[in-house]
């Protein structure tokens, strides 16, 4: 009988669950070829973001409503399709969902020294869009003590407020609540994906758009 060693069991399961997410998010990968970075007002990276931030020559909950407003015109597609890009490369691209775009966001607001965390709640309801209901993934930032919340998803909002009002306890997220988060959504969307393929359907509206 052949015995294989707990480190080597760990790490086949751990190439399995890659292969099979890897497999999952095929159907976006495809949909998704040949598109290139978005390019706005000559910023691709979030390099770019926080040296135009600091240009702007603005300060602080200023600067915050500008990197905001950056951020929502650079994330030109809301995208279930790119789960496996980190924030950074979601704004390269210009497409990604809540946690993508604000996370982006929080790491240019740091850059600029502004002390941010991320939130979330698992249940928010959106002003333009009451009859559904989501979790949503925003950032609270603190300034000479006054904490607003900011969050990138919409033209409209500024520091303190926001177009969504939660429903569920907001709680404090982490590397690891949004990678684990971020690891369901891709089941959820590869699900559907890969139904709208076998089914030679579109997938549902929310996924891109």
């Amino acid at each position: 009988m052949i015995s294989i060693k707990p480190t080597k069991q760990a790490a086949l399961v751990a190439t399995a669950m890659a292969a099979g997410f890897a497999l999952l998010m095929l159907p976006a990968a495809w949909a998704l070829r040949g598109r290139r970075p978005v390019v706005l007002d000559g910023i691709e990276t979030l390099d770019d973001a926080v040296a135009a931030c600091r240009r702007s020559g603005l300060g602080g909950w200023d600067l915050v409503t500008y990197a905001q407003r950056l951020v929502y015109r650079k994330f030109t597609h809301y995208s279930c399709r790119n789960l496996g890009d980190t924030p950074a490369q979601a704004f390269r691209r210009g497409m990604g969902y809540c946690t993508q775009y604000n996370l982006a966001l929080k790491q240019i607001l740091e850059r600029l020294g502004y002390d941010v965390k991320a939130v979330f709640s698992l249940r928010v309801r959106v002003a333009d869009n009451p009859d559904w209901t989501m979790g949503h993934t925003w950032l609270r930032v603190t300034l000479e003590g006054e904490t607003l919340d900011v969050c990138a998803g919409h033209a409209d909002n500024r520091p303190g407020a926001v177009n969504f009002v939660p429903l569920a306890p907001v709680l404090r997220g982490s590397r690891t609540i949004f990678f684990l988060t971020n690891l369901g959504l891709i089941l959820f969307s590869g699900f559907i994906d890969w139904n709208a393929l076998i089914s030679r359907q579109f997938p549902p509206a929310w996924m891109f758009g």
